[in-house]
């Protein structure tokens, strides 16, 4: 089975403190207007005279008595988080490191149910692989670990027909996507249609990499390609150029879309405790 951090029980314990709506997570607050919906709680809405298409069950009959005149009261009903956890299993995962990937996303998912959140994990590449929906409170974390033990990275990356796909199907409040992003076709305005996203960028920069060679042989792993590039200061800055404009696509995202991006060197419980504050903002 795969591992966990062993600080997610101590990140638990302290955020569960830390957080006023601690004991009800899972739900939206009634009293933020952006997420309340005509339902059946008992947050009034409305009061409004009786019409002939209303159902009779909705009458006030303790206003009619005082009144002697018909009344319906709306209440408004609390919304479900819909989590959604988008897992990128394409076959160039492997060189950011999948035992890194597999843990951070692990650990997250682990947190997010001990705090009380449904969640569900859906793996994609070119389009949607397989999914493991409705994962509840803590029984359900040996599900969610041995979903993504059994992830198998191959083939290549097409990330807007899999968030339409996504969108379309699932429709949710809150989605995470985790992925390097190696992906040209995808920017910020791909993700305009959900709510709030989590945008979690697995990097490795072009830097770490260290190039002695006058030729370069480079393997596409999702293509399976072969080339030999020349490799010298020239070669270097247009790299470093080509770095600059695929990190530049997800700088100043809008309202709602937070961008996390990680390397393999990083600590990874800081990205913990900073995705459950914006997650809870």
């Amino acid at each position: 089975m795969i591992a966990v951090d062993r600080e997610c029980e101590a990140v638990c314990r302290l955020f569960a403190k830390k957080s006023v709506r601690r004991q009800v997570p899972v739900q939206v607050k009634s009293d933020n207007p952006v997420f309340r919906r005509k339902g059946s709680s008992f947050n009034l809405k409305n009061l409004r005279e009786y019409q002939p298409c209303d159902d009779l069950r909705q009458i006030d009959w303790k206003l009619h008595g005082r009144t002697d005149r018909y009344y319906i009261k709306e209440f408004y009903e609390e919304e479900n988080e819909r989590l959604f956890l988008l897992v990128d299993t394409s076959a160039s995962l492997p060189l950011f490191g999948t035992e890194y990937y597999r843990t951070f996303i692990a650990s997250l998912a682990y947190i997010l149910l001990h705090l009380g959140f449904t969640i569900n994990l859906i793996a994609f590449t070119r389009r949607l692989e397989s999914s493991c929906l409705n994962i509840k409170e803590r029984r359900g974390i040996p599900r969610a670990l041995s979903f993504l033990q059994q992830l198998h990275f191959a083939d290549g990356t097409d990330l807007v027909p899999v968030l339409r796909s996504v969108r379309d199907r699932h429709r949710p409040t809150t989605l995470f996507l985790f992925s390097d992003l190696f992906d040209r076709q995808l920017t910020v305005r791909q993700l305009e249609p959900f709510r709030r996203v989590f945008l979690i960028h697995f990097y490795t920069p072009f830097s770490s990499l260290s190039v002695k060679q006058d030729e370069v042989e480079v393997r596409d792993p999702e293509s399976g390609e072969r080339l030999l590039l020349p490799f010298n200061p020239l070669a270097r800055r247009f790299i470093q150029d080509l770095e600059r404009g695929f990190l530049e696509r997800f700088t100043g995202a809008r309202a709602g879309c937070r961008y996390f991006q990680l390397e393999s060197v990083m600590k990874r419980v800081p990205f913990y405790w900073r995705i459950l504050e914006a997650l809870y903002d």
